[in-house]
């Protein structure tokens, strides 16, 4: 299947030359840590990215994104559609957002750490320490307390659904 994209008709696909990363101040791509997929075509590459719902489409017009960490030089004519295209490299190189999802598996991730650090012992004002820094811990309806709680009844449900449970949102 060949993509429907192209650079030289749509100004949000990027033209962009692969050649192999040379140092430390470059901005290294690696396609094998991306979500995506690239297709190959007579004229090159054809790459869709991936990140977090933010799709980005390259044409690569020399060398290529599969050949491990690489350094990407984006063609950029000075027309009409110069704007467009520098948007679309400024999201691109931007830092990823932090999105809803990760947010989420971050939360499961630390309740997994809390059940885990129950079973093994741990009280709750460790636990807490242990995830959130030291902090104050006032009574019995601090809210600390009452937090590693839920996250250890959450890491205790997850432990016992399967591995299923801690990726499903």
């Amino acid at each position: 299947m060949l993509p429907i994209w192209s650079a030289a008709a749509d100004p949000r696909v990027l033209a962009v030359r692969a050649s192999p990363s040379g140092g430390r101040d470059q901005r290294n791509f690696e396609m094998i840590r991306e979500a995506g997929r690239v297709v190959r075509g007579s004229a090159g590459e054809h790459v869709l990215v991936d990140r977090g719902g933010a799709l980005f489409r390259l044409d690569v017009i020399d060398g290529t994104v599969l050949a491990g960490p690489v350094f990407l030089r984006f063609e950029l004519p000075d027309d009409r559609r110069l704007e467009d295209r520098l948007a679309v490299v400024r999201a691109f190189v931007a830092k990823p957002a932090i999105t809803r999802h990760h947010l989420q598996l971050a939360g499961r991730l630390q309740a997994l750490h809390a059940a885990e650090a129950r079973a093994a012992g741990a009280s709750l004002r460790e636990i807490a320490d242990g995830l959130f820094g030291h902090g104050d811990w006032p009574g019995d309806g601090e809210h600390r307390k009452s937090l590693v709680r839920r996250m250890i009844a959450t890491g205790d449900r997850m432990i016992r659904a399967g591995p299923r449970a801690v990726l499903d949102t």
